[in-house]
């Protein structure tokens, strides 16, 4: 949808008040297959520069602008960056990680990547892109969250809480597309988090709070990748 000025302008369904912007999250494979690996010199090809993958990041949601400056960098630091909310050591904190990107991070070594946050209402809203040439973006999306991420321990606000998550393909965004739903067994906000894959690059956006469902981060989803895939071809 277009306002008067041509700005792309959308709702994000149950957050409370537009997606403004023209505009994305990562899950490490338990299995490092040959072509992930294969990937990795793809990936630190970079295809798109780290202004032009910032420039493909939504900047508004529900007509809230982002909490902070965009960041853009390493994929690895960015990933880990977004997935600071949560306070957990070793494999915990690699399935908080995992969980908050829906991307194998062995297949997007060394690439760069750019990552923006919202506020808005009660909800944390975050958003990632970043470019994977080549086989790599396939290779961030082909493998599984690792079975022991299915259910994991970390700490929100000083309280421990436990998660639940499950995955699932889902059609209509992008080349490919997963999502993931994060559930707290209690004492946290419900996360849902979805990741695709366009020419060249791959994308997350991630939706914490009262109001996320599937139907929120699907929506949000759709308009990111829009955005993305019309910045970078």
């Amino acid at each position: 949808m277009l306002d008067g000025r041509g700005r792309r302008t959308a709702i994000l369904l149950l957050v409370p008040a537009a997606v403004v912007g023209v505009s994305l999250a990562g899950c490490t494979s338990s299995n490092s297959s040959h072509g992930a690996s294969a990937s990795l010199s793809a990936a630190k090809g970079n295809s798109f520069s780290a202004a032009k993958l910032r420039a493909a990041l939504l900047t508004r949601v529900n007509g809230v602008g982002a909490a902070s400056s965009a960041e853009t960098g390493d994929y690895a630091k960015i990933s880990a960056g977004l997935a600071g909310a949560q306070s957990a050591t070793g494999a915990a904190k690699a399935c908080a990680e995992a969980t908050q990107t829906g991307l194998d991070s062995a297949a997007l070594a060394g690439a760069t990547a750019a990552s923006v946050t919202f506020k808005v209402g009660g909800n944390n809203v975050s958003e990632l892109v970043a470019a994977a040439p080549g086989t790599a973006s396939a290779s961030a999306l082909a493998g599984r969250l690792p079975a022991s991420c299915a259910r994991y321990k970390a700490t929100v606000d000083g309280k421990t809480v436990v998660y639940s998550v499950t995955e699932s393909p889902l059609t209509g965004i992008g080349k490919q597309a997963k999502v993931l739903d994060v559930s707290p067994a209690a004492g946290a906000d419900a996360r849902w988090s979805l990741v695709y894959r366009g020419a060249g690059f791959v994308g997350a956006v991630t939706v914490a709070g009262p109001n996320a469902s599937q139907t929120a981060v699907r929506q949000l989803g759709e308009q990111a990748y829009a955005y993305a895939a019309k910045s970078l071809s």
